[in-house]
């Protein structure tokens, strides 16, 4: 077990791992859904976003965006793939309570790798195709933008590309990486 990536984030630090660290923390079954729970809750629950007081949270990726957005007291993780983008994942009452002060997208798959087709653009009409690929990140950007008027950060890190990290794109693996966002007692 490996982490692969950390960065600290006010009073949380999210980490990327390469198999699911023994740490206890709050999971969901993922879905490719618009589904958004409290915590507590255990991989018996469906859903993409997790939101928790000062706890930890973890999700699953291949490719999709892993997104932190960090309140004054509380913070959410996200599951965002682009049928979670499609359906506003990031627009949930529950994300919207945390009043989130800022947003961080972890290693994910970038616009240089999400190859898509023309009939893709039916999902974001107002987002153009360019060279036959798609930008989920900016995608995302835009949306918390809108939503919250902040800016996201994002890890600079394409899952494709970085062969350190599990891609479904690129070798169609069943490996995940374990997204944690973790609450530090300052």
């Amino acid at each position: 077990m490996k982490k692969l990536f950390e960065i600290d984030l006010h009073d949380f630090r999210f980490e990327a791992w390469d198999e699911k660290p023994n740490i206890a923390f709050h999971q969901l079954h993922q879905t490719h859904s618009a589904l958004v729970h409290p915590t507590p809750c255990d991989n018996s629950l469906e859903g993409d976003g997790i939101v928790g007081e000062r706890e930890t949270l973890g999700i699953k990726t291949a490719d999709c965006l892993p997104i932190a957005l960090i309140g004054l007291e509380r913070a959410a993780l996200v599951h965002a793939g682009w049928r979670g983008l499609q359906l506003q994942i990031l627009a949930d009452e529950k994300i919207k309570a945390l009043a989130p002060q800022s947003a961080f997208i972890g290693p994910c798959i970038h616009a240089c790798c999400f190859e898509v087709t023309q009939e893709f653009q039916a999902h974001f009409p107002h987002r153009p195709i360019e060279n036959g690929t798609f930008d989920l990140i900016a995608e995302a950007k835009d949306q918390i933008r809108r939503l919250y008027g902040i800016e996201a950060v994002d890890s600079g890190i394409c899952t494709c590309c970085d062969l350190r990290f599990p891609s479904f794109r690129r070798d169609k693996t069943p490996q995940r990486i374990w997204n944690i966002l973790r609450y530090q007692a300052k």
